[in-house]
């Protein structure tokens, strides 16, 4: 994690507040995305937001980049739904009431990269369909995709495989496809 994100999210976490309101995004939980909520992104949020994508200089930096923006936006939802409960798989969270699956992990980070998208904020990628497999036919898996605009390789961004507030796995999707699991 980086140290910026971390600083970051140490504010966040120490509960300071937050002077204004800059939008309010849709996150969806209870697997299935069978509960829903807006959850508001502070103007700071945003602000810290953009400076962390605008540092990026290549498509690679602005992967680390967004793997960072997506960790600040759940932390961001969790100040006020119960998704902090999410444990990585499908079966390690129980009844949480804050259980995600892969259709709303997929579900959200779309929902974010989107954010970052329409902000102006990704400058080497855009945002694709949320792209699926089924390597047998028990395992299927969902998963919020990011095109690379210079070489049109697509990314897999999941964070589904592991525990809430750990970054999500960003490798290429072809990879991905393959049934990779970190």
């Amino acid at each position: 994690m980086s140290l910026r994100l971390l600083s970051f999210l140490l504010a966040l976490l120490a509960g300071l507040p937050w002077a204004a309101q800059a939008s309010a995004i849709n996150i969806c939980y209870h697997y299935g995305c069978s509960r829903h909520a807006y959850v508001d992104i502070p103007a700071e949020a945003d602000a810290w937001l953009a400076a962390r994508l605008s540092a990026a200089n290549s498509p690679e930096t602005e992967r680390s980049a967004v793997s960072d923006a997506v960790t600040a936006l759940y932390h961001i939802a969790a100040r006020t739904l119960p998704i902090w409960q999410d444990k990585g798989g499908n079966f390690r969270d129980g009844p949480a009431e804050g259980r995600m699956d892969c259709v709303d992990h997929s579900s959200n980070v779309s929902t974010f990269l989107t954010y970052l998208q329409d902000h102006g904020w990704l400058q080497y990628h855009t945002v694709g369909k949320p792209a699926w497999r089924a390597p047998l036919l028990l395992d299927l898996h969902y998963t919020a995709v990011l095109r690379d605009m210079l070489s049109g390789r697509d990314w897999a961004v999941d964070s589904w495989f592991k525990d809430f507030g750990q970054a999500p796995v960003v490798i290429a999707l072809d990879i991905w496809m393959e049934g990779f699991s970190p």
